[in-house]
């Protein structure tokens, strides 16, 4: 197996960081999805064809701050018949700490006509140089129970809520033309901004007691790609709180058509915002929270 590859050098900017003072999630994903343009220039990927984002696992490991500087090295963990799965790790430069890892499964499209196509023979092998092992310490995904479906029906029946509402806007798509996994991302964190505003967690609750707020994994599904003028609806729910870790999930449709487009795992933490470190889940927050929990009984692992 081989090394990973350099693919990004930069640096944190004021207007990337959020309320908690660090890096906003969305700008994590924007700059791990800037690997793919020297990704696919390593692999010569034919005119006319691309990779599109079908999966994503973020690992949140050390929070980044305005005026720190990074770097990403990409390798390739996988190859399938019609894809590959990168794997992606940020690293601040001046604590050498990892700031982030990122699990992507790509497909291989043909962009006129919008379709998967079979990984041309001549990609293959030019990704067979930058196969790698996967890290010794990088933990395993944890299966989760989940409903029978994960559709509009199911989130009627659950009590689901709105947590965003929006349409995607032409600026917010990639060069094929699809919803950007930044701006994805960016929904995300505004449905959980309103996920915990409902079960209690609110600005000012978290203001008296002096805490912020961080992911500490996201699991995202892509089922169909969304794209400029597409109306977009999130139902969310709160799934579980187990030590310092508040687990939620988020279902993504379509606002004409019910159709579920994206499906999301999602686990965040509480910080003490002077110490910058992380705490218990208050007893108080546990007790708002609780006639919010959704449980399922079926556990699937998804991707």
């Amino acid at each position: 197996m081989g090394a990973m590859t350099p693919t990004v050098r930069a640096n944190v900017k004021a207007w990337e960081c959020d309320i908690m003072a660090h890096m906003n999630v969305q700008h994590y994903l924007a700059r791990s999805a800037e690997t793919l343009g020297p990704l696919q220039a390593l692999l010569e990927l034919p005119p006319g064809t691309g990779l599109r984002h079908r999966a994503e696992r973020v690992l949140f490991m050390r929070e980044l701050r305005n005026g720190d500087s990074f770097t990403i090295d990409t390798g390739i963990l996988a190859l399938a018949s019609d894809g590959l799965t990168t794997f992606n790790e940020m690293r601040n430069i001046d604590s050498g700490a990892i700031a982030a890892r990122f699990i992507i499964e790509f497909v291989c499209t043909e962009r006129a006509c919008n379709r998967a196509i079979e990984l041309p023979a001549a990609v293959r092998r030019a990704a067979q140089a930058l196969l790698i092992d996967p890290p010794a310490d990088l933990r395993a995904r944890e299966p989760l129970p989940q409903p029978p479906a994960r559709d509009w029906a199911t989130a009627q029946a659950l009590g689901l809520f709105d947590t965003t509402r929006g349409t995607i806007e032409p600026w917010e798509c990639d060069a094929q033309g699809e919803l950007h996994p930044r701006f994805f991302m960016a929904r995300c964190s505004d449905a959980v901004t309103h996920l915990q505003h409902h079960y209690g967690l609110t600005p000012e609750y978290r203001r008296l007691r002096g805490l912020g707020s961080a992911a500490l994994e996201y699991n995202i599904e892509f089922h169909r790609p969304l794209r400029a003028g597409d109306g977009i609806i999130t139902r969310s729910g709160l799934r579980e709180m187990r030590g310092k870790i508040q687990y939620f999930f988020h279902w993504f449709m379509d606002a004409a058509t019910r159709e579920t487009v994206a499906t999301v795992e999602t686990a965040g933490t509480l910080f003490d915002f002077e110490s910058r470190r992380s705490v218990n889940i208050p007893d108080d927050l546990r007790e708002l929270a609780a006639p919010h929990i959704k449980r399922f009984q079926s556990p699937v692992t998804g991707h």
